[in-house]
C-alpha cells in the first residue's frame, strides 16, 4: 500500500489553499488574533504567548531548525512541524504587537516586530499563490506556456518570443560578463539579463540559462508572487527598526577605531579569493558592496562584543557595552540579510531560497535576538548564547563551505573561477 510522505501531502494541499482561500485564511487569522486580545488579554494564554520566555523559546526553536536544514539540507521548511511553528510565531508576534500598541511601545520595537510579522505573514499565506516556472525559448518558436519543476504546464497571459541572445565576455574572451535575452512580449520588445529582470502581466522574467553550444535558445524563469508587496513592506519596516537599533547603542569614541581595523581585516580576508577582473554575472550588482560591507561591520561588532563581555566581568563600569554592540550587530545583520534578499530576488527570482548560507545567516541573527531578549545579560548563560552566536557567524562566513549542505549551494561558488 502506497503512503504519501508529509511533504507530498503538503504539496497536494497547497493548491487548495490558493486565492481566494489564502486571503480568507489570512483575514480569519488576523480577526481571531484580535478577538483573542480583545476578549482574553488578561488570560494566562495571552500572557504566555507575549512573554519574553516564549519569545526566546520561539527564536531558539527557529534557530535550531534552520541550523539543521542549513547543515544537512533537510527540507524542514516543507514539513508540517515548521508550518505549525510559523503559525505559532505569527500569533505570538500579533499579540505582542497589540500589547506593545496598548503600552505605547517605542517605534523601533513596533517596526521590528511588525516587519518580521509581515514578512512571515506574506510568505506563509501567500505561498499557495506563488507561481514559479521555466521555459526553454527557441528563436523561431514563440510560446505562451511554461513548466513548473513538477512538470505542470502553466499557461501565460502573453506570448513571448526570443529575438536575440547575447553573451558579453571579459577581455580574456572566455569568462562571461553578462547574459542578455532580447524578447518580444505581445509585440513589445524587452530585455532580461542577470540582475536585471523584466516584468510583464504580473510576472518577473529572469535570465536563467542558455544554449552554451550555439546560442539558439535561452532559458527563462518566470515568477509571480501576488503577496510580494506585503513581504517588501515588512522588509522596509525591519530596515527602519534595524536603523533604530544602531542609534546610541555603543560608545563611538572608544570603539570606532577597533571596529574599523576589524572591518578592514574581515573584508580583506573575504575578498582575497575574489577575482574582480572576471566577476561572475550574478555578483555584478550594485548590491554587492553594501551587502558585503554591512556584514563585515556586523562581524567586527560581534567579535568585539565577545571580547568586551570578558572585559566587563573585570571592569563593572563597562557594563552595557556588550549589549550595545550586540544590538548594533543584530541591526546590521538585519540590513545585510535584507540587502541580500532583494539582490537574490533580482538575480534568481527568490528572496529566500533556504540555501545553506542563508539559513546560517538567519541562525546567527536569531541567536543574537535570544541574547537581546534575555533579562540578565550579564549572566553566564547570556555569555554562552553570545559565544554560540559568534560560532554561528563563523559557519556563515566560511564554515558553510565544508558542510554537507554546501553541495549545490548558490552561495558557495568559487568566485575566483571562470
Amino acid at each position: 500500500m502506497h503512503t504519501d510522505t508529509p511533504s507530498q501531502c503538503m504539496n497536494r494541499l497547497i493548491p487548495l489553499l490558493a486565492f481566494p482561500s489564502s486571503l480568507l485564511l489570512a483575514v480569519s487569522f488576523l480577526l481571531a488574533a484580535f478577538a483573542l486580545w480583545r476578549y482574553a488579554s488578561k488570560s494566562r494564554f495571552v500572557d504566555f504567548m507575549t512573554s519574553a520566555k516564549t519569545g526566546i523559546c520561539l527564536l531558539a526553536i527557529g534557530a535550531l531548525m534552520l541550523a539543521v536544514e542549513g547543515t544537512w539540507n533537510v527540507a524542514l521548511h516543507a514539513t508540517w512541524p515548521f508550518a505549525i511553528y510559523l503559525g505559532v510565531l505569527q500569533l505570538s508576534l500579533t499579540l505582542t504587537l497589540l500589547k506593545g500598541l496598548a503600552r505605547k511601545a517605542g517605534w523601533g520595537f513596533m517596526a521590528n516586530h511588525l516587519g518580521i510579522l509581515l514578512i512571515v505573514f506574506g510568505a506563509y499565506f501567500g505561498a499557495p499563490d506563488v507561481t514559479r516556472a521555466k521555459m526553454q525559448l527557441l528563436r523561431e518558436w514563440p510560446q505562451n506556456t511554461a513548466y513548473t519543476q513538477e512538470g505542470l504546464t502553466i499557461p501565460l497571459p502573453f506570448r513571448i518570443q526570443l529575438k536575440d541572445f547575447r553573451v558579453d565576455y571579459y577581455d580574456d574572451g572566455v569568462s562571461p560578463k553578462q547574459f542578455t535575452s532580447t524578447l518580444s512580449i505581445d509585440g513589445t520588445e524587452m530585455q532580461t539579463a542577470v540582475n536585471s529582470p523584466c516584468r510583464a502581466e504580473g510576472y518577473t522574467i529572469l535570465q536563467s540559462g542558455y544554449d552554451r553550444q550555439e546560442g539558439r535558445y535561452t532559458v527563462l524563469q518566470l515568477v509571480k508572487e501576488p503577496w510580494l508587496p506585503v513581504v517588501y513592506a515588512g522588509m522596509l519596516l525591519m530596515a527602519l527598526g534595524a536603523i533604530r537599533m544602531l542609534l546610541g547603542r555603543w560608545k563611538a569614541r572608544t570603539t570606532i577605531p577597533v571596529i574599523a581595523v576589524l572591518t578592514i581585516g574581515f573584508t580583506a580576508f573575504s575578498i582575497a579569493k575574489i577575482n574582480f577582473g572576471t566577476l561572475m554575472p550574478a555578483l555584478r550588482s550594485w548590491w554587492f558592496v553594501p551587502h558585503l560591507f554591512i556584514y563585515m561591520v556586523a562581524y567586527s561588532l560581534m567579535a568585539l562584543a565577545v571580547v568586551m563581555r570578558w572585559v566587563e566581568d573585570r571592569r563593572p563600569r563597562l557594563h552595557g557595552t556588550t549589549e550595545g554592540l550586540v544590538r548594533s550587530a543584530s541591526g546590521l545583520l538585519i540590513l545585510g540579510m535584507l540587502a541580500g534578499a532583494v539582490w537574490a530576488r533580482q538575480a534568481w527570482g527568490d528572496y529566500w531560497s533556504w540555501d545553506a548560507k542563508e539559513n546560517w545567516a538567519a541562525v546567527t541573527w536569531l541567536t543574537t535576538l535570544v541574547m537581546i531578549h534575555m533579562r540578565h545579560k550579564q549572566s553566564t548563560r547570556a555569555y554562552i548564547i553570545l559565544i554560540l552566536a559568534f560560532l554561528a557567524l563563523q559557519i556563515t562566513w566560511y564554515g558553510v563551505n565544508y558542510l554537507p549542505s554546501a553541495k549545490g549551494s548558490l552561495h558557495t561558488y568559487n568566485v575566483s573561477s571562470n
